[in-house]
């Protein structure tokens, strides 16, 4: 049975409420166990206790999804028509084309499987279990005759009673029905940076279900402690699971703006190429020859050069990006760092060092926080390790030289400290307590602790009371810093337009304190997040029609990096986190981020000039098409023709990753539009028409063979001229490997009206001085249109 997260958690929430003999008959079973009947019987209602992901969907589902795209039905009746037209090297590039992005489509679901599967490494494979009726001769720690066996995990079931200790995995969603110091790392989960205690403890949860101490959760660790618990849940109906089984959902259609694209170009296609075909009919009456005519426009509307483009393209700024320590697994992440605008992230590891550090403090105080922290037998914590680590090293030695570990009071829940009784080298003895504090400096987002002490007389047991009347020494300030890069990542990311949302599982105080300290005061923070909560903030944001990525390393972020537009991790995330993830960074620091979306815009940019260059300038062809059908009794130009114009223009499009980009085109974050498209189209395309049509005119007294060279060499040359002009919104000048392309291309459409081949004859010495005319008046033209453009619409290309 699937569950989503909010129904596991609505089910736990109320399970707390219940005390452990409520509970107890409510999952119909017994503190002594459950026997091996019953767990049959459970188990073949409730399947075996595994998460989503051993099974992927069948090969032949995944292909269908596959397919289902526009521009794979574009590209599909593009290689029909190339098919039709015997241009089978075209037909098979196509079919090449086609089936590349469907297989690498198909191989990133199959990663998101492998994503849900390694989740799986998260589960341990055996547990104590209580048996009732078992003849098994160990012991469990439960009411008399309880004994316990080793059982597969997978065989647990909703009511078995386990064991917990130190080191184990958690087997199952459990809830406590003893407990003794028990402490549970599921950071993991959470995203809490600090191991957290588990109680026995009633209670009602208000909000996170995570923070509840009376559940322990697959997937989190006991690194303290013992405890025994009954199962509550299992499979897909733990938290863990739920999260896989969202993981094993079809990917999300990451090109819905290249979708917008394609569907423009298919409605402009759908609607031209019939007119074509009637209006060449009606007028010909070659009905044959008009289709071959129209399906030949249909092609050349349709910038079938588009994949390689893109490609090319999205593979320049990936390999621009490798050489940042930044590694693209998917080609399509380098658009999306393009059009990001929004940037989630978590705060530990991220913005801050992920490392605990003690603030200064008096040399007495940190002299006895060490004797605490570094004496104590018990779980030694982050902030034990921070005190230890403000100890010099020589000075360690001398401490622990001095004096001796007596005894200690171990931490509990309720009173929040710890204390350890030393001895010093001339019998004195120390009781020295470190705990929990209500201070101002909470507020401020510092954590805080405080060290009291007292001279205490030798006894052999030492009792809690013991700790009453110690004396405040002096309070011990801890933080998480912040990166050395962070601010200027901060920064870099603001100006190009990308907004920063901190999402964490830690304190707000905290998140908020370190948003200051590195200069994003503003910053929006959400504190204390559950997986699930992670992944409705990035919905919520690119529902907002925001680009969203985000920056997750643990299987807490993993709903939320499956949900974003580009799922970012780091080199040592979890693996789960690393399955999911599009971009990899070698090193966790934002910096590279900017990088990314600079290298991301300007891919976006160059390829947004081949889409709108081509798509606007074949719209004109086509105008002119239909005008020169109505009025000439021949075709303009041969179908053979303008499938080899359109080849030729196509080729030297291929310079165009290559080309520099405006700052205004990487200044803010830069998407997919299928409006935009249209408008460029039908403003930019039909001015190429109008001087086709003086072309027409003065060509008008020609045989129709020279007729049709004359304008396949102006076609040709109008469009490769005008991309010196389109290509930027300022006046700047091309790459060279742009500049050589074109003039390459030129120079072939100028040299084949000599070769005879595709119908192409010799042009008269008269038609030469019209065809500069017609090219210079075209170009300033356009550059006129240009500036009209941008002081309206505030952008170009």
């Amino acid at each position: 049975m699937t569950r989503t997260t909010h129904a596991v958690a609505a089910t736990l929430t109320e399970l707390a409420s219940m005390d452990a003999g409520t509970l107890i008959r409510h999952l119909g079973a017994s503190p002594a166990g459950l026997t091996s009947l019953e767990r049959d019987a459970r188990l073949s209602r409730h399947g075996r206790n595994r998460i989503a992901g051993a099974d992927g969907p069948r090969w032949t589902g995944r292909l269908l999804r596959c397919v289902r795209s526009p521009f794979v039905g574009l590209l599909l009746g593009l290689d029909l028509v190339l098919a039709l037209t015997a241009n089978i090297a075209g037909a098979v590039t196509v079919g090449v084309m086609v089936l590349v992005g469907v297989l690498l489509r198909c191989w990133q679901e199959h990663r998101s499987d492998q994503a849900a599967k390694r989740l799986r490494a998260l589960v341990a494979t055996t547990a104590t279990v209580a048996r009732r009726g078992s003849r098994s001769p160990r012991r469990f720690a439960g009411p008399p005759g309880t004994v316990t066996t080793e059982l597969p995990v997978e065989l647990l079931v909703p009511g078995d009673v386990v064991h917990l200790k130190a080191g184990d995995l958690v087997p199952a969603d459990c809830r406590l029905l003893t407990a003794n110091n028990l402490v549970v790392e599921q950071a993991t989960l959470s995203g809490e940076s600090l191991p957290v205690r588990k109680t026995v403890t009633t209670d009602h949860i208000a909000g996170n279900v995570l923070d509840s101490p009376v559940f322990c959760f697959l997937g989190s660790t006991v690194v303290g402690g013992s405890a025994t618990a009954v199962v509550v849940g299992t499979g897909a109906e733990t938290y863990l699971g739920a999260i896989a089984e969202r993981l094993t959902q079809p990917d999300r259609d990451a090109d819905a703006g290249m979708r917008s694209v394609s569907w423009t170009l298919i409605r402009f296609t759908l609607v031209l190429a019939p007119i074509v075909l009637a209006v060449s009919g009606l007028t010909h009456g070659d009905w044959a020859e008009a289709a071959l005519f129209a399906v030949s426009v249909a092609v050349g509307l349709t910038p079938e050069m588009l994949p390689v483009i893109v490609t090319t393209n999205l593979a320049k700024g990936a390999v621009e990006l490798s050489e940042r320590q930044v590694i693209v697994k998917r080609l399509r992440a380098v658009h999306e760092f393009g059009q990001l605008d929004v940037l989630c992230v978590d705060k530990t590891g991220t913005l801050t060092d992920d490392r605990i550090t003690l603030e200064h403090t008096d040399d007495r105080t940190l002299e006895l926080a060490y004797l605490n922290s570094a004496l104590q037998t018990g779980l030694r914590n982050p902030f034990d390790r921070a005190v230890i680590d403000a100890v010099e090293p020589d000075h360690r030695l001398i401490l622990e030289a001095g004096w001796r570990l007596v005894d200690e009071l171990p931490f509990d829940h309720e009173r929040r400290r710890m204390s350890v009784i030393v001895r010093d080298t001339e019998g004195r003895h120390l009781l020295v307590t470190k705990g929990a504090v209500d201070h101002a400096q909470a507020e401020h987002g510092t954590r805080v602790l405080g060290l009291w002490c007292k001279e205490i007389e030798p006894r052999e047991i030492y009792q809690l009371a013991d700790e009453d009347g110690a004396e405040l020494v002096g309070h011990l300030f801890f933080r998480d810093p912040p990166k050395e890069s962070a601010a200027t990542a901060i920064q870099q990311l603001t100006e190009l337009g990308v907004r920063i949302v901190v999402v964490t599982g830690d304190n707000e105080r905290v998140a908020r304190k370190v948003c200051r300290d590195i200069g994003i005061p503003d910053a929006t923070v959400h504190a204390r997040a559950t997986p699930p909560r992670k992944a409705e903030i990035v919905r919520e944001l690119k529902e907002a029609g925001h680009t969203v990525g985000f920056l997750g390393d643990g299987v807490n972020d993993a709903l939320a990096l499956r949900e974003a537009d580009l799922a970012i991790s780091v080199g040592g995330a979890v693996p789960v986190a690393r399955d999911i993830a599009e971009v990899i960074l070698l090193h966790k620091d934002l910096t590279v981020l900017a990088q990314g979306v600079l290298a991301g815009r300007r891919t976006f940019a160059n390829t947004m000039k081949y889409v709108k260059l081509t798509a606007s300038s074949n719209f004109g062809n086509v105008l002119s098409v239909l005008a020169a059908a109505v009025f000439l009794p021949f075709l303009p130009m041969l179908p053979v023709q303008l499938l080899v114009q359109n080849l030729a223009y196509d080729v030297a499009q291929l310079a165009i990753p290559w080309d520099g980009v405006d700052r205004e085109q990487v200044s803010s974050p830069r998407k997919w539009a299928g409006g935009d498209l249209a408008r460029f189209m039908l403003l930019v395309g039909p001015l190429s028409s109008l001087f086709d049509l003086v072309l027409f005119a003065a060509m008008s007294h020609y045989d129709p063979a020279t007729f049709q060279t004359g304008w396949f060499v102006e076609g040709l040359l109008s469009q490769l001229l005008i991309v010196h002009v389109i290509r930027t919104q300022r006046r700047s000048r091309a790459a060279l490997p742009v500049i050589v392309a074109t003039a390459a291309a030129a120079a072939i459409g100028l040299a084949l009206p000599f070769t005879g081949l595709f119908g192409l004859v010799q042009l008269p010495a008269t038609y030469f001085p019209w065809l500069a005319a017609t090219l210079v008046g075209y170009c300033a033209l356009v550059q006129a249109v240009k500036t009209f453009y941008v002081r309206k619409f505030a952008t170009w290309l």
